[in-house]
This record gives structure tokens, C-alpha cells and sequence, in this order.
């Protein structure tokens, strides 16, 4: 297995008449530059959310390419009619390494919302903050804890702002290497996103026994159970008040197993 790390034409093309398969596993640039020289070798592409909302489909010779993988369902609708009908194509979901994220027995009941990711548009911030100022307004010991960096100082401009409106107990917790014991303590895990075709914080967050509290966007429930999805601050609020009467322990045990019989890494690779 030999993996690109250079940034030539010439380079693609030593490794694609090396090769006896090539993985990409992005739909972009080096994609499109492969699929403009020779047929070398058998290609294989998987295609995820990011290259489904710009131009780089469109610009890939699919004459060249021998199967395509999307990453879930949702992605499949958005970009199929773009891709010719007869290219042979699989869904491959996103796998989560349950020996790294687990959920300890004695996992502590807490007032603590977990949201993971960069803090970007895609991230739909707006939503979070409001749906957080719902939740801490029905009770002032719930607090947000964001995993994250900023990429936009716009957001972050709107952030600083809200917050000096607002003030709520939002803990921006940077970049956090151990993830499986940062969601140790954490209660929830929530999603307020535009579109995610997976969204790793939610399922690894699920496997590590937070409940999650998931915005209904487009595909959201393709991938986890719908009594977990939201539409505006008020049912998030209205799920919160339903995750907090239920027996928590059976459905932290639940959601693990629902992360492992669907998304566990060994049944993810065994599909490849």
C-alpha cells in the first residue's frame, strides 16, 4: 500500500500505473486530475458531503472511475442524478471504534451538553446558542461545553456578542485530544448542524453514553433514532425534559448497542 503525499501530475500517475487498485477518498481535485490521464489501474471513489455541495463532481470523468461509495443515503439523493446511471455504486457508513469510546458503568448523571466540532456555518451556531439559552432558562444548572476551534471570526464575532447579551455558562473547552474522557462527564451530546452525513460526535458521543439531542436536518434520521431529533429550541427543550424522566441508564445501554449493530468499525470495514 503506497499512500499520495505529493502534488504533481506526474506523481498521480507513477502511482495509479503502480497500483493494481486506487482509493480515493475524496471526490476533488486529485480525483478529477486521475481520472484526466490514461486508464491506469481500477479506480474507487468515496464520495462524502463536502464534494456533493460544490462543482467537483461535475468535472470528474466517471468513464474512468469503477465504483463509487457514497457515505450515507442522504448524500446518495443529493448527488446522484449527477452521476451516470451506470456506474455501480454502495452506501459505506462511517465506522466508530467502540474499544476507544465506551460507556463506563459509572458514568455520572449530569447537567452538562456537550457540542463537538469547529465553529463554523455548517455548525449552525445560532441554533445552538438559542437552543442552549431554552434549555439553561427551564434550568440554570445545565451547562454547554464546546469541543472546537473557530474558523470564522464572523461566528465568532456573533458568538462574543450573544454571549455578552446573553450570559450562559458556554465553556469553549479548544482543541481536546482525549475525546472518549472528555465525554466522560458529559450528559448530552447535541447537533444543531445545517447537514452532517454522519457527524462522528453524535455517534461516538451515543457510544460513550451521552443522549443526544439531534436538529432535524436533512438525513439526520437515515442515521439515528428519530425520537432524538429536534426541530427549534422549544422541542429541544421538550427533549430534554423527556431524556431526563426516562430510565437514562437503559437507554445509554441502548444507544450503544444501536452505534454498535450499525456503525461499529468492524462492521464498517467488513463492507469493503
Amino acid at each position: 500500500v503506497r499512500k499520495f503525499t505529493g502534488d504533481t501530475i506526474e506523481r498521480i500517475r507513477e502511482m495509479l500505473q503502480w497500483g493494481d487498485l486506487a482509493w480515493f477518498e475524496w471526490c476533488d481535485q486529485l480525483l478529477i486530475a486521475a481520472t484526466g490521464l490514461p486508464k491506469y489501474c481500477p479506480i474507487i471513489c468515496r464520495l462524502h458531503s463536502y464534494e456533493a455541495f460544490t462543482e467537483m463532481p461535475g468535472q470528474v470523468d466517471w468513464t474512468k472511475v469503477d465504483h463509487l461509495i457514497y457515505v450515507n443515503q442522504s448524500v446518495k439523493e443529493i448527488i446522484g442524478k449527477r452521476i451516470p446511471a451506470n456506474l455501480p455504486t454502495s452506501i459505506v457508513y462511517n465506522g466508530v471504534d467502540l474499544r476507544r469510546f465506551v460507556s463506563p458503568p459509572d458514568k455520572p448523571v449530569t447537567k452538562k451538553i456537550a457540542s463537538v466540532g469547529y465553529i463554523n456555518y455548517k455548525k449552525n451556531p445560532s441554533l445552538l446558542l438559542y437552543a442552549f439559552k431554552k434549555i439553561h432558562e427551564y434550568d440554570p444548572e445545565y451547562t454547554l461545553h464546546i469541543a472546537g476551534q473557530h474558523q470564522d471570526p464572523r461566528i465568532e464575532l456573533y458568538i462574543a456578542n450573544f454571549l455578552k447579551r446573553h450570559p450562559l455558562p458556554v465553556f469553549f473547552e479548544g482543541w481536546v485530544e482525549d475525546m472518549p474522557g472528555w465525554y466522560r462527564d458529559k450528559q448530552f451530546v447535541i447537533s444543531t448542524s445545517l447537514f452532517e452525513s454522519f457527524h462522528y460526535s453524535i455517534a461516538e458521543g451515543m457510544a460513550s453514553g451521552c443522549l443526544p439531542l439531534i436538529h432535524d436536518w436533512y438525513g439526520a434520521d437515515y442515521l439515528y433514532p428519530e425520537q432524538y431529533l429536534f426541530g427549534d429550541p422549544d422541542s429541544g427543550l421538550a427533549l430534554v425534559k423527556t431524556l431526563e424522566s426516562s430510565d437514562i441508564v437503559a437507554r445509554r445501554a441502548e444507544n450503544r448497542r444501536f452505534i454498535a449493530e450499525r456503525y461499529s468499525l468492524e462492521r464498517t470495514t467488513a463492507q469493503l
